[in-house]
């Protein structure tokens, strides 16, 4: 059918899905590999721990894209930060090796410090290449009342990079590279207000926050005491919209939608 024939948008749209093959309710579904955005070592699991260790569980490759080092995530003034950027890797893998992730790309930009440039979203751009994910993951960046300029970038960084992988023109050095253009089909907001997709991780709950505690200079006793409380509450928050005890929750767009869309938050 052509869509000359519609006269109603709400009639438009569906079909306009059923066009893109964007189904809501599968979003996992033929997801082979995800690439899953964080401003700092921690945010992938304390985002999407639970989600991640199910797709890994089920055969989904998951690989992380660590925009900063972490190097000012303390309060100890005896630690520098190029110590603690180590420390902050080491228990990034450790954290990763419990929800079953394997790779993690380190752009070791300075944390607080993410550029908003050309230069850090062609880097981004390239892990896509090189990775070909058919879907990304990333903080979604009109959080309201998020106060780290870090994560907003990552988001804007992040779709933009998504909105560029496919185009040859964009960071021709990579095609020189032997790395291809590659087109994401499926882009996913994890830290967001407004999720239209929810996993239950009330199975893996305790997991998720295992793999969050082996981030140890972020979570020592005094602090786990406040933040345990805080993840567990944020948990059942998204549990109480979809019906589950503890959810996650992630807002799908559709790719195309990223560009010139007047109606993406309605899908």
């Amino acid at each position: 059918m052509g869509f000359e024939t519609f006269e109603r948008f709400d009639d438009a749209l569906p079909a306009l899905m059923e066009e893109l093959d964007f189904k809501i309710n599968e979003p996992f579904k033929d997801v082979e590999k995800v690439l899953c955005i964080e401003p700092h070592p921690d945010d992938c699991v304390i985002g999407l721990g639970g989600t991640i260790k199910k797709l890994t569980d089920s055969g989904v490759e998951v690989v992380y894209l660590l925009l900063t080092d972490g190097s000012m995530g303390t309060t100890d003034d005896g630690i520098s930060r190029h110590e603690l950027a180590l420390t902050r890797l080491e228990e990034e893998k450790k954290s990763a090796e419990i929800l079953g992730v394997k790779k993690i790309h380190a752009l070791d930009f300075g944390d607080t410090e993410l550029p908003y440039t050309r230069e850090v979203r062609k880097e981004i751009v390239t892990v896509i290449r090189k990775e070909k994910p058919d879907m990304v993951l990333m903080p979604d960046p009109w959080l309201p009342y998020e106060g780290h300029p870090d994560h907003r970038r990552a988001g804007f960084l992040g779709i933009e990079a998504v909105s560029f992988s496919g185009l040859p023109n964009f960071n021709r050095t990579d095609l020189i590279a032997g790395l291809e253009p590659h087109s994401v089909s499926s882009v996913g907001f994890y830290y967001t207000h407004k999720p239209n997709y929810f996993v239950d991780i009330t199975d893996v709950m305790e997991t998720k926050l295992r793999a969050v505690r082996a981030h140890k200079s972020q979570f020592p006793d005094d602090i786990w005491e406040l933040w345990e409380p805080y993840l567990r509450t944020i948990a059942l928050y998204y549990g109480k919209m979809s019906g589950y005890k503890y959810a996650e929750g992630i807002r799908f767009i559709p790719g195309l939608f990223l560009h010139i869309c007047p109606f993406a938050e309605l899908i």
